[in-house]
């Protein structure tokens, strides 16, 4: 039986369409095992013992995803507000502020989640004094493609300044807090040795793998359904001879 040019045509988009969806779904298979790789190496790292700071900041940088526990003094001059940050569904602004260590050196430390209702607006600079001993992730701190300035707010104590800011970048963390400045910041987590203040710490969360299976099953799904189905509908449509 010669095949006409159209059904030709029908069975190489067909075909085409099946391998195409064939290799993605392999494709989301090796991903997962990337992320399985790379997430087991960072719940490995949160599972080790805390590096202690309070002498000094290390010669060797923690690496990311590792914990250290931070000791020393607040430094109440300077606040920074994280704006647009959300909890349980409330908007409000995560609190970002510096801890001198015994060398003077500093290491920003991103303390918690606070309740407002603009998600910019807050004040921090009337917390009470504290000593700082803070349990957290270190993540480094990230130039943006496009960064955005960042914003003076009132504040209600003399000498202390607070700034609003989308993102924790090198640059403008250095021109606001001055000194020698750790190049990453350690995000506190929730049961913090001594954390006695307000804002709320939420847990580091290292995602799984199960996205990736999911859409790996999707696309061998659409696989068998466009060669499977054309392959039936084509059988149906055949002339019976008779």
């Amino acid at each position: 039986m010669k095949l006409s040019a159209r059904t030709l045509l029908l069975g190489v988009l067909v075909a085409g369409a099946t391998v195409t969806c064939v290799r993605l779904g392999f494709w989301q298979l090796a991903r997962m095992r990337y992320k399985h790789t790379l997430h087991a190496a960072q719940r490995a790292l949160l599972a080790r013992p805390p590096l202690e700071l309070e002498r000094g900041l290390p010669g060797t940088p923690p690496e990311t995803g590792s914990r250290v526990r931070v000791l020393g003094l607040w430094d109440l001059s300077t606040h920074v507000l994280l704006s647009g940050r959300t909890h349980l569904g409330a908007a409000g602004v995560s609190l970002v502020s510096a801890v001198r260590l015994e060398s003077g050196e500093q290491v920003l430390v991103e303390r918690g989640w606070l309740p407002t209702a603009d998600a910019r607006t807050a004040h921090p600079e009337l917390f009470p004094d504290s000593l700082a001993d803070e349990t957290g992730v270190v993540l480094p701190l990230e130039r943006p493609a496009h960064p955005t300035p960042w914003a003076m707010l009132p504040s209600e104590r003399s000498g202390v300044r607070v700034w609003s800011a989308r993102v924790l970048d090198p640059d403008s963390a250095a021109a606001r807090f001055g000194g020698t400045l750790a190049p990453w910041f350690v995000r506190v987590l929730p049961g913090s040795a001594q954390s006695t203040s307000a804002p709320i710490a939420e847990d580091y969360v290292v995602p799984d793998e199960s996205m990736h299976l999911s859409y790996a099953i999707q696309w061998f799904g659409f696989a068998a359904i466009i060669g499977l189905g054309s392959l039936a509908l084509a059988l149906r449509s055949r002339p019976v001879k008779g």
